[in-house]
């Protein structure tokens, strides 16, 4: 039923008003209250035909008259508008709740942003010409890659158009540093960064019902490490604890039973590395293991329950991200610390030998790679440079070209898998944790050949 005139708003839509009041956007708004764009927009509707203005300047005075909205530092707001201020208020500090943390306000890019965006560059410019401390002075060395430093978010959201980028319901934590996989019609999201520390979280997503719920935790709380489907489990191996030290084990999740058992371990502590699945085995790339960043190959059998050496990458790095074409494992991207690369490698598992592939468009450290269609799709990186698109790269060529992105700027340590015909991207960094879950239809049609022909006459 629709809304009309003089309705009173329900306590949904004053906090939509509240919100409006404050600034944010639709999209901002969607993530704050954990709806979706689309019934935020159906909310605002409702809301300019109760109270019948027709803008949203004019909604947040007509909040401001009626005592809707409390305003920080006005008192009163007389009907012709004039704000009455008072001395401002000592700000209050609330602990977020661990489970729901508030979403950060992301405005609008103004000049001020602006150059606030250029004098981090610079700051990340001084920091990297600095000299470095010597290895000697530090009994365990811990990569900077492996911690994030909260800051003002200094990011924009790109807008999404009905056919591109899709929001879905939101992660139920906001995090970074995490494994993700797909499984019969289900992601699975474990571990990673929040801002409240390491999680042992494992949430799983339905996508034919658009529901989180919570699996059985991982035995242990690590961020960046990987997760992979291999045959019907799914393979977690190593990652980094609280103090940035890669661990060994690797744990096996069976979605029949919703348990975890331990697999042998790796053959070295590993966080930080790229990982992909090949004719039911697990393929581990470089990563971090405590002193440097590797350049080493991994192969984990099921059948044997065992770990094994193969043929080495040629650059040695972290955070780079591995997808599985055809009969090809690309290796690409990654960050060492001073730099983020924007190498291509691919392996031949059945030759156990490297190949060169086309550089990136961009350098991108912390980014997620997968393929589908018979093309692969990199998104995200942003440590050291401002990304404003994602790239797809089409093997036939060996080429890669520019597509759209729904974040711009920084968006890194995501996590990124394809089921079926779409993408999805979820989670990641851009100045704090997010919870956005985004989906990309790739193959917006499938084409079905019958096996069998019959007559009309039959």
């Amino acid at each position: 039923m629709p809304a009309e005139y003089g309705e009173p708003l329900s306590e949904r839509e004053i906090e939509i008003v509240e919100l409006v009041a404050a600034g944010l956007t639709n999209r901002e708004i969607a993530l704050r209250t954990y709806l979706s764009p689309n019934t935020v927009k159906v909310h605002l509707r409702n809301i300019f035909a109760k109270t019948g203005v027709a803008s949203r300047t004019e909604l947040t005075v007509m909040a401001m008259q009626e005592g809707w909205i409390a305003v920080p530092g006005v008192t009163d707001v007389p009907g012709n508008g004039a704000a009455v201020e008072e001395a401002p208020l000592a700000p209050e500090t609330e602990m977020p709740a661990p489970e729901q943390p508030a979403q950060p306000v992301l405005p609008p890019w103004s000049r001020t942003r602006w150059a606030a965006l250029a004098a981090g560059l610079i700051l990340a410019v001084v920091v990297l010409v600095l000299p470095r401390q010597p290895a000697g002075q530090a009994a365990a060395p811990v990569a900077s890659g492996l911690v994030d430093q909260p800051q003002a978010p200094v990011v924009a959201a790109a807008p999404t158009s009905e056919d591109s980028w899709q929001e879905l319901t939101p992660l139920p934590v906001r995090r970074a540093r995490i494994g993700v996989t797909a499984y019969r019609n289900k992601l699975y999201v474990v571990g990673g960064m929040t801002e409240n520390g390491l999680t042992d979280r494992l949430d799983i997503y339905s996508i034919p019902t658009g529901e989180w719920r919570s699996g059985t935790a991982r035995p242990a709380a690590l961020a960046n490490a990987g997760m992979v489907t291999v045959g019907d489990k799914l393979l977690a191996p190593g990652g980094c604890d609280a103090q940035g030290a890669p661990r060994a084990t690797t744990h096996v999740y069976n979605p029949a039973d919703d348990t975890w058992t331990e697999a042998a371990a790796l053959p070295q502590p590993l966080c930080a590395y790229a990982l992909a699945a090949y004719e039911g085995r697990a393929y581990l790339f470089g990563g971090w293991n405590g002193t440097t960043y590797q350049a080493a190959t991994y192969v984990y059998d099921p059948a044997s329950d065992a770990w094994s050496e193969a043929a080495r990458p040629a650059e040695a790095r972290g955070f780079g991200a591995a997808a599985t074409l055809a009969d090809r494992i690309f290796y690409v991207g990654g960050y060492d610390d001073r730099r983020e690369s924007a190498t291509c490698e691919l392996y031949l598992p059945k030759d156990d030998r490297w190949e060169k592939c086309a550089p990136l468009l961009l350098p991108r450290g912390g980014l997620g790679l997968t393929a589908i269609g018979g093309r692969l799709y990199a998104l995200g990186g942003g440590w050291t440079s401002y990304l404003g698109f994602n790239e797809r790269y089409d093997p036939a060529s060996d080429t890669w070209t520019v597509i759209e992105t729904p974040i711009v700027g920084e968006w890194r340590n995501l996590g990124l898998v394809a089921l079926d015909t779409s993408l999805y991207a979820i989670g990641g960094w851009n100045g704090d944790y997010i919870n956005r879950v985004y989906t990309f239809e790739v193959l917006p049609w499938r084409v079905f050949i019958p096996t069998t022909f019959f007559s009309p006459e039959e």
